[in-house]
């Protein structure tokens, strides 16, 4: 089984770079060769070329919901078709302007998208322009990588 762990942000607005950081901590470890940690920031295309090449993806994200900044939230997203149409719209943007579930929806519609999907999340608390992660999104890294890696060997066993 070939696993991509898609790290997707923006090193310039904040804890959006959590993905990106999660990606490069991932890279000091020794992983599999059926394993690949990319750092996708926000190239949607680029991800869209790769997906087909996996059978399963773990995307890591910055991504907004109830809890406190820095909380992990792993998710198995359901992803929809998106007619011919929505999908010329979404190939125009970045991943920067779209939601991750828009991708995953295109990815499905386009038939590139892995039948196994997962999304490690981290609570921002700050998007704004600047580097560096805040103290809490920072300390969420090991929690997410720890996660990643039982993913990762847990399925291999």
């Amino acid at each position: 089984m070939r696993i991509l762990i898609a790290g997707i942000g923006d090193l310039l607005r904040r804890d959006d770079g959590f993905g990106p950081r999660v990606i490069e901590r991932l890279e000091k470890s020794n992983l599999p060769n059926n394993v690949l940690a990319k750092d996708y920031g926000t190239s949607l295309f680029e991800l869209m070329l790769d997906l087909k090449d996996f059978n399963k993806v773990i995307f890591v994200d910055a991504m907004e919901f109830k809890g406190k900044a820095g909380e992990i939230k792993v998710i198995e997203p359901k992803p929809r078709k998106v007619n011919e149409e929505a999908a010329v719209r979404l190939m125009g943007v970045s991943l920067h302007e779209m939601e991750l579930q828009k991708a995953i929806n295109l990815a499905y519609s386009l038939k590139v998208l892995p039948r196994k999907v997962l999304v490690i999340g981290c609570k921002p608390k700050d998007l704004g322009f600047g580097l560096g992660l805040s103290k809490e999104v920072e300390a969420a890294i090991d929690g997410a990588v720890k996660i990643i890696l039982k993913e990762v060997y847990g399925k291999l066993k």
